[in-house]
């Protein structure tokens, strides 16, 4: 069966079926249906990127339900401001920090029930590998069909809030029929294939990372998740992806480390020369051409070639999303 995800746990990367992905899946969606969670009614998710954020997502999606992320960076009172404006009936959530921070606020919220993806016993929380059932196969389920032939492009799909920093949190609403047409537009202008492998990293409580995950699904690309931009480059090496999507403060971020080790010394003569033999062939290279100069053939060898190491090695497309990509970064990169 297709490889549909990747995720590591103490340092040994593991894949994940699709035949699984789909047994996981219907059985949170069971879950839900036993906690008489139904079409339209709130579930929030509190994780990192993980491959259960990507199993719950679904399962709610195909049951109608509305899901509502939330940063696992915001504070107890920021959530429980999300959790109560949402009205999230129940919560499938990461770690014991997340735990215990929604525990704190429950008493202020509607939720009913509590799922945590880490194995950790609690009387007020259920573990997310019981009601997953690893290993378990399951078989066609007709009334689970019927529930996802039921959801129709009006119907809302999930609840975004604003991080809050210039005001009250609002949430946003999208609905099914606005993910599918995105994912519509960019299928067919990115050309992503069966086969190739990218990392997700951008929180998936931002628009953008869960724009790039369902774009994987559809067109068969193997997701390996990475929790944190702490451990970006590490995974990056073990990964080795053949498609790259950040926003701009990370390819900002990138090129200011490149200039800072080229900063001092014999180097930023070398670097300095590298960019401007780069914009002299900036022309060919967009074109998808490979330039024949022997100035710029040097120039990759010594400090282009790092660059690209630095993401791995194999990367085919780089991507950016979020907000506008300066012309001046963009101008680098190419």
């Amino acid at each position: 069966m297709p490889r549909v995800m990747s995720f590591e746990r103490g340092g040994t990367w593991s894949d994940i079926s699709s035949r699984v992905i789909y047994a996981r899946v219907y059985h949170v969606a069971q879950q839900l249906r036993a906690w008489q969670i139904r079409k339209g009614d709130r579930v929030a998710l509190i994780s990192e990127n993980r491959f259960e954020w990507a199993v719950t997502d679904w399962a709610c999606l195909l049951l109608g339900v509305v899901d509502v992320p939330i940063y696992p960076t915001l504070t107890a009172e920021q959530t429980a401001f999300v959790l109560k404006n949402s009205g999230a009936r129940a919560i499938f959530l990461s770690t014991r920090k997340q735990l215990d921070k929604v525990l704190s606020i429950k008493h202020e919220t509607q939720l009913e029930h509590i799922a945590v993806m880490d194995d950790l016993d609690h009387p007020d929380a259920i573990r997310m590998s019981e009601i997953m059932r690893a290993g378990e196969a399951v078989s066609r389920d007709s009334e689970f069909d019927a529930a996802a032939r039921s959801v129709v492009p009006d119907d809302l799909a999930t609840v975004i809030y604003t991080s809050g920093t210039t005001g009250v949190p609002k949430g946003v609403m999208l609905t099914h029929g606005n993910i599918a047409s995105n994912l519509e537009q960019t299928g067919r202008s990115l050309g992503w294939q069966p086969g190739q492998v990218t990392l997700s990293f951008l929180p998936l409580s931002h628009v953008t990372a869960r724009h790039v995950d369902y774009l994987c699904f559809l067109r068969g690309v193997t997701l390996a998740y990475c929790p944190s931009f702490d451990e970006l480059a590490t995974k990056l090496q073990q990964v080795r992806p053949h498609l790259f999507v950040g926003v701009p403060r990370v390819y900002e971020k990138v090129r200011q480390g490149v200039e800072s080790r080229a900063a001092t010394g014999l180097k930023r003569p070398v670097y300095e020369w590298a960019l401007r033999v780069g914009q002299e062939h900036r022309d060919e290279i967009v074109r998808g051409e490979r330039p024949s100069d022997w100035q710029w053939e040097v120039a990759s060898r010594v400090v282009y070639k790092a660059i690209h190491q630095w993401f791995g090695g194999r990367v085919e497309m780089y991507v950016s999303g979020g907000a506008p990509l300066g012309i001046d970064l963009a101008r680098w990169y190419a």
